[in-house]
């Protein structure tokens, strides 16, 4: 089913060093399906038109050069590959008409032999593309089994060689301060952006530690993220924004 959710956000200069849109769209639904920390696979409809119908309203609240803004963020309940192909259009005409420079992608790295149809796509329009990868984390342990990630085997140097962008999550039981820096500096080594999603508790997934995240906020090591240019930081349990970190959509 569609929910009703928060699909438009403009990411400004109190929140990151890259000013930029981000639009949460409706896919046709996630293959893949069976991460346990993720609940928008179930935002999806078998209906194009319905995809369609929802989507070409939230991509109409793009401003991009109105706003100052070059850069349109894409998520959707699955992979950029899982959208209809007439919402692809709408977004490239979109960020034709907007005067949006750089396109950002989001999916998993089992639909990486796509990214170079999808850079050709964007490219006809003068557009730019970059991928990027839900990691959740580089320990093999979390991330196969317990988060069910579906990369098995898979390195940093593979993921980089289609992804520019990363996803790090941290905040759930079984996760360590020390983990956490291990991921970010494999991270860095590799990747020009990471994303830092502090974890939600969803249905049927592990618990979020409190206290982790509280100690991580406290922490020198949350203070020098802050200051790091290619990090991105997220919070949607933050609801007062205490943190002054930015909101998952």
């Amino acid at each position: 089913m569609i929910y009703d959710l928060v699909r438009y956000q403009l990411v400004d200069e109190n929140t990151s060093s890259m000013k930029r849109e981000n639009v949460l769209l409706v896919s046709l639904g996630c293959s893949w399906g069976k991460c346990t920390f993720c609940d928008y696979q179930d935002d999806k409809s078998s209906s194009v038109l319905a995809c369609d119908s929802v989507n070409k309203k939230v991509l109409a609240q793009v401003k991009g050069a109105e706003v100052g803004a070059s850069v349109l963020e894409v998520t959707c309940s699955a992979s950029y590959t899982e959208l209809p192909f007439t919402t692809l259009n709408y977004i490239r005409e979109t960020c034709r008409d907007k005067g949006i420079k750089t396109v950002i992608l989001e999916g998993h790295y089992i639909y990486r032999d796509a990214n170079r149809f999808f850079t050709e796509f964007f490219k006809q329009y003068g557009i730019n593309t970059v991928f990027r990868c839900g990691v959740e984390t580089f320990d093999e342990h979390i991330r196969e089994d317990i988060l069910h990630k579906g990369l098995p085997g898979v390195t940093p140097e593979q993921i980089a060689e289609y992804f520019q962008w990363i996803n790090i999550m941290f905040g759930m039981e079984g996760q360590t301060i020390e983990q956490l820096k291990k991921d970010i500096e494999i991270g860095l080594e590799y990747f020009d952006r990471v994303n830092l999603s502090i974890y939600t508790t969803v249905k049927n997934g592990p618990e979020r530690d409190v206290d982790a995240i509280e100690r991580f906020y406290n922490s020198d090591f949350y203070k020098e993220l802050k200051m790091n240019p290619a990090i991105d930081i997220y919070d949607e349990w933050d609801e007062g924004n205490e943190h002054k970190v930015g909101h998952d959509i």
